[in-house]
């Protein structure tokens, strides 16, 4: 009897236990649908929108995105560019029509006492960037030279950019320098607009009290830079804008040739009383040659020259 019962106890069991792993096979076979993947966001790049930077150091310009490229130039503090593109942390700019490449760690969008960046750039059309401001002035033209200064100046919605012949001739200058002496020369600064001249002056009163100002910097609509004629050249750049360029090689060679060129040093030294400004051995303007090496060969200003003075 007690046998027969573990019989049927072990069969139960058996049964039990058939019963409950059959499914669990059965269900082992069957194919689980695989359960759908999230699929992580695709970062949508925006396209680079061209905007408008400001230096807040000395920048050069290269080739290409990376400091072991070649130098284009060197733009001075304050100089505002155009961004056309973006990357890896240097932006394609474009600056007084040249083009090239720059680190942004020297760039701002910002103007001075947090004034927001206009669409515009100083080297944009007049009509878009330009204050209403009556200046009263009348241009003086003698023999075929524009003569700007303390006493003459220019309209504030004059705006001619860089003179094309101007920046070529600058261009012949800088390389006959890398020629005959070996020294590379930069225009380091060219056309400047008149509300860029009025901000420049403004600063220079503001830091520097306005007799030096006066000594030293244009008030707007009398400054050189505005005609697209003037450019401040430079060598080494610890001499920029500095009285000891002088005497550098790079500022001997220009006072020396400059006319061959077309250009004259615009304010020698001991002729404030005349041009009204500070010796500045970096600062020359186009004229032609025919008049810069008359001016030149006699030693005059070109107050002197055109007036007589």
């Amino acid at each position: 009897m007690h046998i027969r019962l573990k019989m049927l106890l072990g069969v139960l069991v058996l049964v039990i236990a058939a019963v409950i792993m059959v499914p669990r096979m059965l269900n082992d076979n069957e194919e689980v649908p695989e359960q759908p993947v999230a699929e992580e966001p695709v970062e949508v790049v925006e396209e680079f929108q061209e905007k408008y930077l400001f230096t807040t150091d000395y920048l050069n310009m290269r080739t290409g995105p990376g400091t072991e490229n070649e130098k284009v130039r060197t733009i001075p503090v304050g100089e505002k560019v155009r961004a056309i593109d973006y990357e890896d942390g240097w932006y394609l700019i474009e600056y007084n029509g040249q083009t090239g490449y720059s680190i942004e760690d020297y760039l701002s969008e910002l103007l001075e006492e947090g004034e927001s960046n206009p669409e515009s750039p100083e080297t944009d059309s007049p009509e878009d960037i330009q204050e209403e401001e009556d200046t009263g002035e009348v241009m003086k033209t003698i023999d075929g030279i524009l003569l700007v200064n303390k006493t003459y100046g220019l309209p504030s919605d004059y705006y001619p950019d860089v003179d094309p012949v101007a920046k070529q001739k600058v261009e012949q200058m800088i390389k006959a320098a890398s020629d005959e002496i070996n020294k590379e020369i930069i225009a380091f600064s060219g056309f400047r607009s008149y509300n860029y001249q009025k901000r420049l002056y403004n600063s220079s009163v503001e830091t520097d009290g306005e007799e030096h100002a006066q000594r030293y910097s244009a008030k707007p609509g009398h400054s050189e830079h505005q005609t697209g004629l003037a450019f401040d050249l430079g060598g080494q750049m610890k001499y920029w804008l500095e009285p000891e360029f002088a005497d550098t090689e790079e500022s001997i060679w220009l006072a020396e040739n400059a006319h061959r060129f077309g250009f004259i040093l615009r304010y020698p030294e001991n002729k404030e009383s005349i041009t009204g400004y500070a010796y500045e051995p970096w600062h020359f303007r186009y004229v032609g040659e025919d008049h810069a090496k008359k001016i030149y060969e006699q030693g005059l200003t070109l107050e002197e020259y055109l007036l007589g003075e």
